[in-house]
């Protein structure tokens, strides 16, 4: 009886071990650009042509979109062919915006694609694969008055033109 019980417990204890439970549903984006580059999702990044009102942006690149996929039992980072990504990485927190106020007091917003998810510590927006745009307007918008704040202007190294 013993024996049933410890080749049981070591059975449940090996899948355990061996299940892996993580999001592989939900898109996700580099924590910064030498992660996405490491990972094969770099695509370009945008260099800074004007600091707007509040100069709280670090970095900005493209990647492709990608998420978590279990292949052969073994968590990887596969992407996704449909979607490209613009990924912004912000300084360390400002008084003016907070990140744990973010969706409750504040959205930051591109001029032309919309407003920026958050995860993995960045914000990040989906575009499709065939959008040309050379130029990203980000604006810091203030959800309990609607005003907006401009926050930077960027220009794509290689006009956002992706395959």
């Amino acid at each position: 009886m013993r024996k049933k019980v410890l080749i049981s417990l070591c059975i449940i204890a090996l899948m355990c071990i061996s299940c892996n439970e993580f999001n592989t549903a939900t898109p996700h984006a580099s924590s910064t650009i030498s992660n996405s580059k490491e990972n094969g999702f770099y695509l370009s990044t945008a260099n800074k042509l004007q600091t707007g009102d509040l100069d709280i942006i670090d970095s900005v690149w493209i990647e492709k979109v990608w998420h978590y996929k279990v292949i052969k039992g073994e968590k990887r980072k596969v992407a996704l062919s449909s979607n490209n990504q613009i990924v912004l990485k912000l300084k360390k927190t400002s008084k003016e915006f907070k990140n744990s106020e973010y969706f409750l007091e504040w959205k930051i917003g591109e001029k032309h694609f919309g407003n920026l998810g958050s995860g993995n510590g960045v914000y990040m927006i989906r575009y499709p694969q065939n959008t040309k745009r050379d130029t990203l307007h980000f604006l810091l918008h203030q959800a309990n008055d609607k005003s907006t704040i401009d926050i930077g202007t960027f220009v794509n190294v290689s006009k956002l033109v992706i395959k």
